[in-house]
């Protein structure tokens, strides 16, 4: 269990394994929260640049969310804080097998509440040849360590 006292501001995570896409999943989250022909209508979509559906960002970043998860070690987390600095860098296809590496960028004890922490991370997710696809600031509340 990672606690606020664990992160060590510059220290690197990465996920254990890649998340798998799937077409089925893209057109699934597509129609649920960005309907766009490019994230629900593969016929659509082969006519557009990406010559396919792509992930919309929602997506990404759940799949950031279910990566951030799956770590080597689970995080005593108490809640999200928000997000700064989200950013599509390239898309995301089906099949494409997606990986994150999380970056302390800041942790401290909290000021307002005792017994928690605040954590900033930098989270990069890259796709299978290493090109990154999506990247956010993410700060939460983390429990200290139980003394």
């Amino acid at each position: 269990m990672w606690y606020q006292e664990d992160y060590k501001v510059g220290h690197v995570i990465e996920s254990v394994e890649p998340y798998s896409v799937t077409e089925e999943e893209i057109i699934e989250v597509g129609k649920r929260w960005d309907p766009r022909p490019f994230h629900i209508d593969p016929a659509a979509a082969a006519q557009l640049p990406f010559g396919g559906v792509i992930a919309c960002s929602a997506h990404l970043f759940c799949i950031l969310s279910w990566l951030s998860h799956h770590m080597e070690d689970d995080t005593a987390a108490v809640a999200g804080l928000g997000c700064n600095n989200v950013r599509m860098h390239a898309p995301v296809c089906p099949k494409d097998k997606i990986s994150l590496k999380a970056r302390c960028l800041e942790s401290r004890t909290s000021k307002k509440q005792p017994g928690v922490g605040v954590i900033t991370v930098q989270n990069n997710l890259f796709n299978q040849q290493g090109e990154k696809v999506f990247s956010a600031e993410v700060s939460f509340l983390v429990k200290c360590r139980p003394k």
